[in-house]
């Protein structure tokens, strides 16, 4: 019977080096990432899986650290627009009035009954003041003192006066309609007699509102912007009360004898726009004022929360 012959030296040494490549293998893959390399295992295919480095797959930035369209331009985030349109929810669906209200940031919108329909007590003025100063024989021509003493009491003291006479001068009802349109107003319908009837609804107010520079003829865009940032102190309530630091607010509010109350408030800081729409009907007046201002706080409360700096907080640098 032949005997065994034992290994070699050689042969153990190259055993006990495999051994050690896949320990440190092992160790590597257990710490998560690149051990030390042995002199012995430099060579051989252990070797070369042993030298591999073991790295890490990188994983996505959770969504609510991600920066958003909004974040990348200043503002607060998607995330805490939706939040605070959830708590105004909460509150105006808990009221007795009838709340409706639409909030549009750029080009995102949020809204509570926002295509229902309503009456528009004055907030119709500002579609009449834009179809008025569309006209063809108006547009390109500086305003008469005439077309000046119509239109800037229905706009900064919401005089009802001007409204029949600039109705009938565009034309009647089709040339509000066509700028309704244009302005994005899925669902307004205009009435003639009492025009404060006309039916409008919160989204639609804020879409008309956030395209109101577009929709105004160059030669007059200034004017009209400057009539609804000088509304008079004692209708500066609502949404006027609740926009945040900084931000300059062209508004139009309108109510009538029964406790209605609507508003809807264009915020502009540089070339960033924030539009909201509060439409209540109810049965006392200072309720309803209190209604819109509270719909309000809560709608714009990620700007308001920052203070004094709401405004330049948007402007300043991204880090």
């Amino acid at each position: 019977m032949r005997s065994r012959s034992r290994p070699s030296r050689p042969e153990v040494a190259r055993a006990a080096a495999l051994v050690v490549a896949a320990l440190v293998l092992l160790a590597t893959a257990a710490l998560g990432g690149p051990g030390p390399r042995s002199a012995s295992a430099a060579t051989g295919p252990a070797a070369a899986v042993a030298a591999a480095p073991v790295t890490a797959t990188p994983r996505a930035a959770p969504a609510a650290v991600r920066q958003d369209d909004l974040t990348r331009r200043g503002l607060p985030s998607r995330t805490a627009w939706r939040a605070a349109t959830q708590r105004a929810r909460r509150w105006a669906a808990a009221q007795p009035e009838r709340i409706r209200f639409a909030l549009r940031v750029e080009d995102r919108s949020w809204a509570f009954r926002g295509a229902e329909r309503t009456n528009s007590n004055s907030v119709l003025k500002a579609t009449v003041l834009v179809a008025y100063l569309r006209r063809g024989s108006v547009r390109d021509r500086p305003l008469t003192r005439r077309e000046r003493a119509l239109l800037e009491p229905m706009i900064r003291r919401s005089a009802n006066g001007p409204v029949p006479p600039l109705i009938d001068a565009i034309g009647g009802l089709e040339p509000l309609r066509a700028v309704a349109r244009r302005g994005g107003m899925r669902r307004f319908a205009p009435v003639r007699t009492p025009w404060g009837t006309s039916q409008i609804t919160a989204a639609d107010e804020v879409a008309f509102f956030a395209a109101l520079p577009s929709l105004l003829p160059p030669r007059h865009r200034a004017y009209a912007l400057e009539l609804l940032r000088t509304i008079v102190p004692s209708q500066r309530w609502g949404l006027a009360r609740a926009a945040p630091a900084g931000w300059l607010a062209r508004f139009k509010g309108g109510w009538d004898d029964h406790g209605d109350v609507k508003q809807v408030m264009r915020l502009e800081c540089a070339d960033r726009v924030v539009v909201a729409s509060v439409l209540v009907d109810g049965t006392d007046h200072e309720r309803s004022i209190a209604a819109i201002e509270r719909v309000g706080r809560r709608l714009l409360m990620p700007l308001r929360a920052r203070g004094a700096e709401a405004c330049s907080s948007v402007l300043a640098p991204a880090p």
